[in-house]
């Protein structure tokens, strides 16, 4: 997946620049990953994935009220439930 990320930004990119500009855009793009401030912001983006993932299992596992095919444990009733779509 991340070679095709990698592979679309890498045409989208050239295209606009053109080849004379490359090889600044390679440099620009290499500096910005290997900045501190990007790791901070893939640490927050972790962190913050990590927390939201915790969040909804904790829903998924409570107990629905009333609800029976929520209640026996289908996951999927389950989530459609939390969603609102039954």
């Amino acid at each position: 997946m991340k070679f095709v990320l990698a592979l679309a930004a890498g045409y989208v990119i050239g295209a606009r620049t053109g080849s004379e500009h490359f090889d600044d855009v390679v440099r620009s793009l290499r500096a910005i990953k290997d900045s501190e401030e990007f790791h901070d912001l893939l640490s927050s983006v972790r962190s913050h994935a990590g927390a939201t993932l915790r969040e909804l299992a904790t829903m998924i596992e409570r107990p629905a009220g009333g609800d029976e095919a929520a209640a026996a444990g289908d996951l999927v009733e389950r989530v459609r439930h939390l969603a609102g779509l039954r």
